[in-house]
């Protein structure tokens, strides 16, 4: 017992010089550089000074999911340059976008001041996944993971192969994503009453979080909280 201390900080020694390599080794092999201009940047961030001053703050929004059941969804911004430069980049499995878009969402929403138990990201069905190689909301929900210390966990599960949204019209979106998900949990009794964030790119119609949303509050959940980088309403 009398070492317990000390293998304590030897422990936190060794995962912070992990921690500092990793933060070099990825600033080499991506320098910072402005995601928009691709201006080099002093420091690590999204975009430089003048490119950020145009990324326009935006209220959050209300998602009504049932007669009792209404959402806030929190995003950066409208869906238009610089964020979606960024958008349309982690579509072609740019990962640092999507680390990108992670930052902006913890700097630039009220979501770091909201208390919450879990992070859900909108799964992908497994056919896509293969075809595009990674989760976009995931990645997202891994940094926003690292910043709040809470824990992701992958309740839903997405059990239809659908078309991309962005190929339906507005009223064929929510027909698109109609029962789509599942709740794909053992342990449903963690989960009462507890507060979910839900986290997806980008908001549209509204239809895909809602169709996630009506599934989730099946687990008797005490509030639902989704947050996208942007979102075009």
């Amino acid at each position: 017992m009398i070492f317990n201390p000390c293998l304590k900080t030897i422990f936190s020694f060794v995962t912070l010089l992990f921690r500092k390599l990793y933060e070099y080794g990825t600033y080499i092999i991506f320098p910072p550089y402005c995601a928009q201009c691709k201006k080099f940047l002093t420091q690590r961030a999204v975009f430089c000074d003048a490119c950020f001053a145009h990324v326009d703050p935006i209220v959050s929004f209300p998602l009504c999911i049932t007669q009792k059941w209404t959402i806030p969804v929190f995003a950066v911004s409208v869906y238009r340059n610089p964020i979606k430069r960024l958008i349309l980049a982690k579509g072609w499995s740019n990962r640092v976008a999507s680390y990108q878009l992670g930052q902006l969402i913890w700097e630039r929403t009220a979501l770091r001041n909201r208390q919450f138990d879990y992070i859900v990201p909108i799964p992908l069905h497994w056919r896509r996944f293969a075809w595009r190689g990674y989760n976009q909301s995931e990645e997202i929900a891994c940094y926003l993971s690292r910043k709040s210390g809470k824990k992701i966990v992958s309740v839903l599960k997405r059990v239809k192969h659908t078309k991309f949204q962005s190929r339906c019209s507005g009223k064929n979106r929510h027909a698109n994503v109609a029962d789509v998900f599942q709740v794909y949990v053992k342990d449903r009794a963690q989960f009462v009453g507890k507060h979910l964030v839900l986290v997806d790119d980008l908001m549209t119609t509204g239809a895909t979080l809602k169709a996630a949303t009506r599934e989730l509050i099946k687990l008797k959940l005490a509030s639902v909280t989704a947050v996208v980088a942007c979102r075009v309403v």
